[in-house]
């Protein structure tokens, strides 16, 4: 987790304001997302998300450490928005192998979790 807070308008968890003053020997992410099924409540992916500003970066080498460990795929998925609509993504696959960045719509992004969902469905044991 960033040690300084970068963006004024986000609002953070007392928890989260707490562990930044922290001594820094004691990181901490936070894991912007990680789908499930909803019958199992077994993880599906997880991504790091950010707001798009035509950044090229995030940091993901915890998110992939803890996919590969878990044997999930994960993303990075930025993301525009128009008011409180999200408008478009960028998205690369990190795990478990790497994609170059995909210029998506919603609907596109819907159709990857959509996909997975599936994947996880052929194994579920909810489904028996």
């Amino acid at each position: 987790m960033a040690r300084d807070i970068y963006f004024k308008d986000v609002k953070f968890s007392a928890y989260s304001i707490w562990h930044r003053s922290l001594p820094e020997r004691l990181g901490m992410i936070d894991i912007d997302a990680c789908g499930i099924c909803l019958k199992c409540k077994k993880p599906l992916y997880l991504a790091e998300t950010a707001f798009d500003v035509g950044q090229t970066f995030k940091a993901t080498t915890t998110t992939e450490a803890l996919a590969n460990m878990a044997g999930l795929p994960s993303f990075l998925v930025f993301y525009k928005v128009d008011g409180a609509a999200v408008t478009s993504f960028r998205i690369k696959q990190l795990t478990p192998f790497k994609t170059d960045e995909m210029l998506m719509e919603p609907n596109g992004w819907v159709q990857v979790m959509q996909l997975l969902k599936e994947r996880h469905d052929m194994i579920c044991d909810k489904n028996k």
